[in-house]
């Protein structure tokens, strides 16, 4: 085994926890972000900025060395490609947590009209919401894998992905309404804030459905 099992064991799911775990950390900047975003405190805007992009960079570390350390000889629980695949759709909750912050620094004065803060605060907590019970979903890994992928623990990850949808699906219908009145003021902003805040939105949303992503992975295994 390579320096990632020595670290984290020999179980392949036990480092596929820690990079979750990782990404979770990155996703969790995000609230401490819209703050200073908010209060216009640019300094710290930036500063949050390299910490997401630390943490994002740490998760790479742990998938890049887990992708190439699994040995081909290693009994999985799951196919190897279904461990790939969690392994991927957890790790875009940090890339997309990444993209989020880059958004944010690209005009040195970045600001949230007074008009979306209350639509931005919904979709925030909804997106935190997603994060939060993907990262419920991903502490019960130990739980599966002694359950053999079925049975009653199987049964209440399954319900724990639904929910993971239906906050997802709240996170989309704020985001529509964070969108349309960004529309509507529209004709008071420039060109480029304009852009900026219509990509910021999308890169929020795309946090939840990172997380949404992650979660219809694990489904995607327990209905096989």
């Amino acid at each position: 085994m390579r320096n990632i099992f020595n670290v984290f064991g020999r179980s392949p799911f036990t480092a596929l926890g820690h990079h979750m775990k990782k990404c979770v950390e990155t996703a969790n900047k995000v609230p401490e972000l819209i703050t200073a975003i908010k209060a216009a405190d640019h300094a710290r805007v930036k500063e949050i900025a390299k910490e997401v992009m630390t943490l994002e960079h740490e998760a790479d570390e742990i998938k890049n060395e887990l992708r190439d350390s699994l040995p081909r000889s290693l009994f999985l629980a799951i196919d190897r490609r279904d461990f790939r695949r969690l392994l991927s759709a957890q790790d875009e909750i940090a890339d997309r947590t990444e993209d989020l912050v880059v958004v944010a620094t690209l005009k040195p004065d970045f600001t949230i009209p007074s008009e979306l803060v209350e639509e931005l605060d919904r979709v925030v907590g909804h997106v935190m919401d997603c994060i939060n019970q993907a990262h419920r979903i991903g502490d019960e890994l130990d739980e599966l894998l002694e359950s053999g992928f079925g049975g009653p623990e199987a049964e209440k990850v399954f319900e724990m992905v639904q929910k993971v949808g239906e906050i997802e699906h709240m996170a989309d219908k704020r985001q529509y309404k964070f969108s349309q009145t960004l529309v509507s003021i529209a004709d008071n902003l420039k060109p480029v804030d304009l852009l900026l805040l219509t990509e910021f939105i999308i890169n929020l949303g795309g946090i939840a459905n990172a997380a949404e992503k992650y979660s219809k992975e694990l489904r995607n295994v327990l209905a096989k």
